[in-house]
């Protein structure tokens, strides 16, 4: 049995570190913020969700003893990725990790009529990571910091009526392979994970209600390979190791963590 000593995870530590987390008020991002936060980080915490952004922030703070900044922003509006970055550096003077973790997923196909689904999901899930590690990248060239993208391993599968995320997020992960060659020679890593069916708030915005939402995990869960359906806090804590610097040389990667669900 490997003891934390042998794993390396002792070996992560965000102490004066600056980590960006988006999508923090509920799922994976708030989990993610919870883990960076138990590992010393100092955090801006970006979510739309007013009391479960600040519960998050309050669960951070249980962890460290700092009060995270936390914005209540909609990032798909203009001018909202200028104000994390903007109220970030104010607040803490450099960033040394931005974690793209904001994204939704919504039924669509090519037998839809418009471009307002695709334009949605390809907006926050895209754009939004783009832009704003664009506009980060000249802070975390200085503190030779690294991005985090988190993609799905749904663009690995057919899953019929989720064409526009399907796409979001292969482009995410197309980004990060090819953005990686270019980050390298300034110190920066870019990296995606691809979690997999996660229990995160995602039935509850298709209207699920908290009893349908356990019997559909129950039959999700009956699909995968080892039975079971991912816990956010598992997706969290590989984000923090792929964060860290226990492994310098990992760049470019996506890291997919399904439960072999993609390969089946």
């Amino acid at each position: 049995m490997c003891t934390p000593n042998q794993t390396g995870l002792h070996k992560i530590d965000f102490t004066d570190k600056v980590v960006i987390v988006t999508g923090a008020s509920s799922g994976i991002g708030a989990e993610a913020a919870v883990a960076f936060a138990s590992y010393g980080a100092t955090l801006t915490l970006v979510g739309r969700d007013e009391t479960r952004t600040l519960h998050t922030a309050q669960r951070c703070v249980a962890k460290n003893k700092l009060v995270p900044l936390w914005l209540l922003l909609d990032l798909s509006l203009p001018g909202s990725c200028e104000t994390v970055i903007s109220k970030t550096i104010e607040m803490y003077g450099k960033i040394d990790v931005v974690v793209n973790c904001a994204g939704k997923i919504v039924q669509s196909s090519l037998y839809d009529s418009s471009m307002e689904a695709f334009d949605e999901v390809m907006n926050i899930n895209f754009r939004v990571p783009y832009y704003l590690s664009q506009l980060a990248l000249p802070y975390l060239v200085k503190t030779k910091g690294n991005i985090i993208n988190i993609g799905s391993s749904m663009s690995k599968r057919f899953r019929p009526g989720f064409l526009p995320y399907i796409i979001s997020k292969a482009a995410l992960e197309t980004m990060t392979k090819h953005a990686a060659p270019e980050l390298v020679s300034e110190g920066v890593r870019i990296n995606t994970i691809s979690p997999g069916m996660t229990r995160t708030n995602i039935l509850a915005n298709f209207n699920r209600k908290n009893r349908m939402q356990q019997l559909t995990y129950e039959d999700l869960a009956m699909n995968m390979p080892n039975g079971q359906i991912l816990e956010p806090t598992e997706v969290a804590l590989l984000i923090c190791l792929a964060a860290s610097d226990v492994f310098p040389s990992l760049n470019g990667s996506e890291l997919l963590l399904d439960g072999g669900a993609s390969m089946t």
